[in-house]
């Protein structure tokens, strides 16, 4: 009998289709890193249509990573609104430029190679602004080319959260919404018997009204923290599923430089490791007293040294001369 592959064992672990949701960071750091090493001025960047060429690439290789190892759907926080406004308006015109990269003939490629059903989520914020305005065009081709997409059952999904502004999606739904559609959801309220069921119900309704199609409620979130921060930067699937039952990894380096192996210890750890988790009212039987004696002087050395919290910010430090 042949021993099923990494892949078979998660797409059997997960059969609704195992959906990761990842904040790519760092992707001008990485373009420094790999590109500009050797230069005068590593942090400087002259041809940003270089840099958008080399870095889309990135991003199906990492597609390409998590697909092959048994993922069926992706969430990646591609821009945030606020990238708008925070970085510049030069950085805001280039970037609104370079997202049609998602829609282009490389994308496509990549799409109809690995069986993906793209969609585009959160541009319902771009249309807010003037019809002049770059983004708001930006916005109106991926409206057009997922018209003219040809969505199929059964493929994988890779859903780019662009721009997205959740409370703006969320009070906007019952515009979009029918009479028909807004009654089917109260006769499902009314028939759930606990809050589990409701919380489930009210995700699947949401969801599929926000993304345009069904997306289980996501199992982990893959960021970075190379600046020490530990930022949840997915504004969309936090506010649809309330990062329930939702594992949270982290890389210390951008996000593209993650491996295939890295990859497949994350996964390995989400699907197969087992975590204890008490179903009693106490931890009666659990410990013994010299268990617990060398679990409290652990906590109390680490308390005592503020340096040890996560999430602290960190800086890339220049090497100290070493003396002759």
């Amino acid at each position: 009998m042949t021993e099923q592959s990494f892949a078979d064992r998660i797409r059997a672990r997960y059969p609704e289709g195992l959906t990761g949701v990842f904040a790519i960071g760092g992707t001008r750091t990485t373009y420094v890193l790999e590109q500009n090493r050797q230069s005068v001025d590593p942090g400087r960047i002259d041809n940003f249509a270089t840099q958008g060429e080399y870095l889309v690439r990135r991003y199906w290789d990492f597609c390409r990573t998590f697909f092959d190892l048994g993922g069926q759907n992706m969430i990646i926080t591609a821009f945030s609104f606020r990238g708008f406004y925070n970085r510049g308006a030069e950085y805001a015109e280039v970037v609104t430029q370079e997202m049609l990269r998602l829609i282009g003939d490389g994308a496509v490629a990549f799409y109809n190679e690995y069986e993906v059903d793209p969609y585009f989520v959160g541009i319902d914020s771009l249309l807010l602004l003037p019809t002049d305005n770059p983004a708001h065009q930006v916005a109106q081709d991926f409206i057009k080319f997922q018209d003219s997409w040809s969505y199929q059952e059964g493929r994988r999904k890779l859903l780019w959260e662009i721009a997205s502004i959740p409370l703006y999606s969320f009070w906007d739904l019952p515009n979009r919404m029918s009479e028909e559609e807004r009654r089917a959801v109260d006769v499902e309220l009314q028939s759930v018997t606990n809050l589990e069921d409701m919380n489930r119900a009210l995700y699947r309704h949401f969801s599929r009204a926000v993304y345009g199609t069904d997306v289980p409620m996501p199992h982990f979130y893959l960021g970075t923290n190379k600046s020490g921060d530990l930022k949840w930067r997915s504004p969309m699937p936090l506010a649809l599923s309330g990062g329930d039952y939702l594992r949270m990894f982290y890389t210390p380096y951008p996000s593209l430089f993650t491996t295939s192996e890295t990859m497949q210890t994350i996964l390995d750890d989400l699907a197969f490791k087992d975590r204890f988790y008490s179903p009693k009212t106490d931890y009666s039987g659990q410990y013994t007293s010299e268990l617990v004696q060398a679990e409290y002087d652990r906590v109390m050395d680490l308390s005592s040294d503020p340096l040890t919290t996560l999430g602290l910010s960190r800086k890339v430090a220049a090497p100290v001369p070493q003396a002759d």
